[in-house]
């Protein structure tokens, strides 16, 4: 009987098969790792654009027009005093309600974005008082 060295064809395919499938589940990882990248992306522009909006209101006076209670609307109808730099953007909107303390406002900015079928938001808020 001769010694043999090296793998018989049965060893090579089932080699093969072992590493298609780590092959295959890596590359899945990776499609997800990089939507969710993507996505996490587009939060965080969302979250600069509420954030920006909601530092230019905090800036104004507590009787400004833009803080008026019950104010309920989108960046997209604004020209420019209560939205800043985002005049026109309709992923941005801010409600501005009656505080639980007096003399307060509860300022909400929420900012929506989307990322091929996923859509989410960034809510941020502010107590502002007069004082």
């Amino acid at each position: 009987m001769k010694n043999r060295k090296g793998f018989t064809i049965i060893e090579i395919i089932a080699a093969m098969a072992i590493f298609a499938i780590a092959i295959l589940g890596i590359g899945a990882l990776l499609v997800f790792n990089i939507k969710y990248s993507k996505i996490n992306e587009e939060r965080e522009v969302a979250l600069y654009k509420a954030n920006k909006v909601l530092e230019h209101l905090i800036s104004l006076n507590y009787t400004d027009l833009c803080l008026t209670i019950g104010t309920d609307d989108t960046c997209e109808n604004d020209t420019g005093s209560c939205c800043d730099g985002f005049a026109g953007d309709k992923s941005v909107r801010w409600i501005v309600n009656l505080g639980t303390s007096p003399d307060t406002k509860e300022i909400t900015v929420i900012a929506t974005f989307t990322y091929q079928n996923y859509t989410g938001n960034v809510t941020l808020n502010y107590i502002k008082g007069n004082w």
